[in-house]
């Protein structure tokens, strides 16, 4: 598995240090989205010389190169994913929980948005607000 991650990072010019390696294989492997403590904090756990800001650069580097998602939505914190199949995004305003939700808009929503002259869309981002099922049931 790790040979596999880092001849994936080295086809696109990331060195595939042990940290990188971990991060991806982390992501790949998360069944829910981490936030960056999380991260950092299962990391540390296997390498405890790993530093927060070396787990917020390998993160910045794997979004760049497509690897992974940063899910921003205007709350924090900050979530992050290996990419994967194009979806979108519900959060629960309450317990904050993040799930996935099938695409199935984006020819739509570029049909019906008007863009700048020339500007070419690579990406779609889409986050549902709501209350989850769990939280409806507590109130």
């Amino acid at each position: 598995m790790e040979k596999a991650l880092a001849e994936d990072l080295s086809r696109c010019g990331l060195r595939a240090t042990r940290q990188r390696v971990a991060v991806l294989d982390l992501l790949r492997s998360s069944a829910r989205h981490l936030t960056v403590l999380e991260i950092f904090r299962l990391i540390r756990q296997e390498q405890p010389r790993v530093s927060k800001k070396t787990v917020y650069e390998i993160l910045d580097s794997l979004v760049r190169t497509g690897f992974a998602l940063c899910i921003t939505d205007g709350g924090e914190p900050y979530r992050d994913e290996a990419a994967k199949a194009h979806h979108y995004h519900a959060r629960c305003r309450i317990c904050g929980k993040l799930f996935d939700v099938a695409a199935g808009a984006d020819s739509q929503i570029r049909g019906r948005s008007p863009l700048p002259e020339g500007f070419q869309v690579e990406a779609i981002s889409v986050t549902f607000r709501g209350v989850c099922l769990r939280c409806r049931e507590e109130i």
